[in-house]
This record gives structure tokens, sequence and C-alpha cells, in this order.
């Protein structure tokens, strides 16, 4: 059975997509060809519908949950409508903090600032992954057929996020030669809380070192 939602620890995650913007070269998927993540495969054959998605939050139950988040090895705004319409039912079900794990792309792929739809829904936190303090770094690290203009456009990201939710985060991946001084000067220039992931941990539990 495709995975679209699993627990680690008390939290839950919901995997909408496999698609992404970027080709990371840290990330598992990319790297290695590896789609696991606390022991579940996260690759999918296709996008599932928000019913199917919903039916497997419902098995895995939502009673005591700190927060559900929206993350996985693919770009959960590729997935708008989606995440969007979830979002709500998470919130009319009493989950305290919806959270976004995102490249921060969105806008730039949209054609237009989503976040205010974000906020409208009741999303309560972002983590933008910005993975560089300058545009040729983050092309580098994170390419795309944006190249260096995918930076900025993150970065404005972050700013609206920081003007419209509540939570804001801007993750780095700690690369060889990435200087985390300078990645927090960024991070907190935005507005937004620094978070420094390990290297080769991405995706794995906090309990082994890095962030889910």
């Amino acid at each position: 059975m495709p995975v679209y939602a699993y627990a680690l620890g008390e939290a839950l995650y919901l995997n909408l997509t496999s698609a992404c913007t970027l080709a990371c070269v840290f990330c598992p998927k990319i790297r290695d060809d590896d789609w696991v993540v606390g022991g579940h495969d996260l690759r999918l054959s296709r996008a599932p519908t928000a019913g199917e998605v919903w039916e497997q939050v419902e098995r895995l139950g939502l009673a005591g949950r700190p927060e559900v988040v929206f993350t996985g090895l693919g770009e959960p705004t590729r997935r708008l409508e989606v995440l969007i319409e979830i979002t709500g039912r998470l919130v009319r079900a009493g989950v305290a903090r919806v959270r976004l794990d995102t490249d921060g792309l969105a806008n730039l792929r949209e054609g237009r600032d989503v976040v205010p739809e974000l906020a409208a829904a009741g999303l309560r936190a972002v983590v933008v992954s910005l993975n560089a303090s300058d545009a040729a770094t983050y092309a580098r690290l994170c390419p795309s057929r944006y190249g260096e203009s995918a930076w900025p456009a993150a970065r404005d990201f972050i700013r609206a996020a920081v003007r419209q939710l509540p939570e804001v985060e801007a993750s780095f991946v700690g690369m060889p030669g990435l200087d985390p001084t300078a990645c927090r000067a960024e991070a907190e220039a935005l507005g937004a809380r620094f978070r420094w992931r390990p290297y080769d941990r991405v995706g794995r539990l906090k309990e082994l070192g890095g962030n889910a």
C-alpha cells in the first residue's frame, strides 16, 4: 500500500507527492535512490487525492498528536489544492499545529503569492529549505530549471510567510563548506528562526541526530 500518512514519534507526517521542483544533491532519493524515511517507503507511483490521504490519517488517528506535518521526499506545494483542503480538515478536527516543510518556491511556480491561502486554511508553521546564504551556492546545491533566480524567490516566500504565519524557520543542510554563521545571519535577516540540519541525516528520526 502506498504511504500517504506515517507516524514518527508522536507526530503525523503527510506524503502528498514524489515530485520536486529541485534536485538537491544531498537528497537521499537523488543521491542514493533511497526513498525510505523512518522505515516507510515514500516513493509514490501517482499523487493521491485528498480523500485517499485522509483515509490514512483517520486510520492512524489524530488524538494526542502534537502536530501534523506536510513533508516527505516530494514538494508538498506541488499539490497545493490538496494541501490546503487537508489543512482545513486537520484544523477542523482540532489539530493544534499544522506545519509545512517546503522549498519555498510555490509563489515562483504558481505565479502568485500563495501564503495568504495557506494562512487562511489554518497552517501555523512553515520550514523553508533555504540551504545557502547566496544564490550561486544555492543553485549548485539545489539545481532546478530556475537557476539562481530560485534563491531570491525562496527568500521572498520566507518574508511573506513571516508577515502572515505564526512560526517560520529557514533550514540549511550542513553541507561541507557551508558556513553556519552566514546561514544563520541570512535566516535572521529575513525574520525567520534558524535551523541547521546535519548532513547525511536528512529525513531521519530526531533520535538519530537529524530532523524528521
